[in-house]
């Protein structure tokens, strides 16, 4: 048999409906927001001088901080000799003889906030000086990499740009 729902019940099921719609688009739209929040500095880098990429991932597999990167691509990765480019300049000796490609340039990133990654170090293989380093995820293409030695207010911001692996 088929029981008519009394009016009182239809507007109280009605009431529900706007409650349902927005808990259903919650739980459809909550993930896609989610990890637009998530963006890290994880990838491929073009630097802003466009001649090396940096890949960028954690130090330890086992582990997701702090970051590291290395250089994976030079655009000029041969001297002048036609010899594959050396860390001539690096401040010691034992290691002036390593190729600059694999060169981990970036140390010890730490999250410190949403896009924020800080307390790391990063080296010029140009000059052989290590810096410290503050990363900003802007969008999902875009790095603000501040280099500085004391202060980040002392410093100079580098804009990298993501690119495929």
């Amino acid at each position: 048999m088929i029981r008519r729902m009394s009016d009182q019940g239809f507007v109280a099921t009605m009431k529900l409906v706007p409650f349902l719609i927005v808990m259903l688009l919650s739980v459809v739209h909550g993930p896609v927001s989610l990890s637009a929040q998530e963006l890290t500095p994880v990838g491929v880098w073009l630097h802003d001088n466009e001649r090396i990429r940096v890949k960028v991932a954690p130090c330890d597999e086992q582990r997701d901080e702090p970051l590291c990167g290395k250089i994976v691509w030079l655009k000029n990765p041969e001297d002048e000799e036609g010899k594959p480019r050396l860390d001539t300049e690096n401040p010691d000796q034992a290691q002036r003889d390593q190729l600059v490609i694999g060169t981990t340039v970036i140390h010890g990133l730490v999250r410190s906030g949403p896009r924020v990654w800080t307390d790391g170090t990063i080296y010029n293989p140009d000059d052989g000086e290590t810096y410290r380093a503050r990363v900003t995820v802007v969008d999902p293409n875009t790095l603000h990499v501040r280099i500085y030695v004391m202060l980040p207010l002392f410093g100079e911001t580098k804009v990298w740009t993501r690119v495929e692996d």
